[in-house]
């Protein structure tokens, strides 16, 4: 069973053209074990965008981004090991 980790990035006040929370996102999907997940949680709408893009941009599969209680939720996957 894959593991989970989240990141709440609601304290952060920063927006998409500021690094602080995407990079972030960034080093904890660098840290994922093949086949674990991440999910991000932020009501900032640009958060959103901005981990959308760099999913996009780094073939990072986003396998949920939906709306959850005051917060958008994406959950993004680490590509399974080989074999």
């Amino acid at each position: 069973m894959a593991d989970i980790t989240v990141i709440d990035l609601s304290s952060a006040e920063e927006l998409c053209t500021e690094p602080g929370a995407l990079e972030r996102v960034r080093r904890a999907y660098a840290r994922l074990e093949p086949g674990d997940r991440l999910e991000v949680r932020s009501p900032i709408a640009e958060h959103a965008f901005a981990v959308r893009a760099w999913s996009r941009k780094n073939g990072v599969d986003v396998i949920v981004d939906e709306p959850s209680d005051g917060f958008r939720r994406l959950i993004l996957a680490a590509p399974a090991a080989n074999g």
